[in-house]
């Protein structure tokens, strides 16, 4: 995989929690009150995709198992 796909990837997946942060219903959760989506999370979401696709999956996952 060429870096240039990677950060594609990356900046594909950024762009979608980026959404997904920014639904109502997701920003006025309680647990979502103080946390802060700024560049520097941005940028690291970028860089570090694969684990922060598998942090998700399993949040995503553990949740319908609930």
């Amino acid at each position: 995989m060429s870096i240039l796909n990677y950060f594609f990837i990356g900046s594909a997946f950024t762009f979608l929690c980026d959404l997904l942060l920014n639904v109502e219903s997701i920003k006025n959760h309680p647990r979502m009150k103080n946390s802060v989506w700024g560049w520097n999370e941005r940028i690291a979401c970028i860089l570090f995709w694969p684990i922060a696709l598998l942090i998700y999956l399993y949040a995503f996952i553990k949740s319908i198992f609930k």
